[in-house]
């Protein structure tokens, strides 16, 4: 690969990443060298040992070897070709046609973009996540098995602790029969022994309208004062 075939390469793959539309329009010569592949910007990728070396490719280029480029009006070209051709050429000729318009070959482009397919590496293939168990650990339970596993809340009905009426009613203050062992005030109904959550089990006192340990409504009887 000699100097021209390193500038059209270049041209061809900074265009393919930069602008992949100026592959297919023609460009003036002035943007070449000023705003497509100034040395400036370009001479580290080129690796020209000079100035001087940079513009003698872009003469050859522009003067038509390789069929690269096109250059309209073609009379243009032709003199950049006898230009560049003689024993001690001006390498910035091509600097007197900075109107004229180039045309890039595109089956050039398209063999340049072929071989750089063929030899692009593979991409790297995405990682697979795997999750490992620990062999200490148990495998994962079936719906049905999570299911009976679940914990259930234990559902007690109340249970009356009676008391001897010995006392008086703590809601209506009537004096309770003696004789008898009452649950609920035979005069007003209201609650007179303690009671137990149905669901936690938590002891509850009478008049109490929510379990004091987990907050359940406590299920009172209509007759029932408040």
């Amino acid at each position: 690969m000699d100097d021209l075939d390193r500038l059209f390469n270049h041209l061809v793959n900074h265009l393919a990443k930069s602008a992949p539309e100026r592959l297919q329009k023609p460009f003036q010569v002035s943007e070449l060298y000023q705003r497509l592949l100034p040395y400036r910007d370009h001479r580290r990728e080129l690796a020209f040992d000079s100035i001087e070396d940079y513009e003698m490719a872009v003469l050859r280029l522009l003067a038509g070897e390789h069929e690269y480029v096109v250059l309209e009006p073609h009379d243009a070209q032709e003199a950049l070709a006898v230009e560049a051709q003689m024993a001690n050429p001006n390498p910035g000729a091509f600097r007197e046609f900075a109107a004229a318009t180039a045309i890039l070959n595109q089956e050039a482009v398209r063999r340049i973009a072929q071989h750089d397919e063929a030899y692009a590496p593979p991409a790297p293939a995405a990682p697979k996540l795997t999750l490992e168990r620990s062999s200490s650990e148990p495998p994962p339970a079936s719906p049905d098995q999570t299911t009976a596993q679940m914990p259930k809340v234990p559902t007690r009905e109340m249970v009356f602790e009676p008391v001897t009426a010995t006392t008086s009613c703590p809601h209506c203050a009537e004096d309770l029969p003696a004789e008898r062992t009452a649950v609920f005030c035979p005069f007003c109904g209201g609650q007179i022994g303690a009671s137990d959550c149905r669901v936690c089990g938590e002891s509850i006192s009478p008049g109490w309208r929510y379990c004091l340990t987990c907050g359940t409504p406590i299920r009172r009887r209509p007759t029932d004062t408040e």
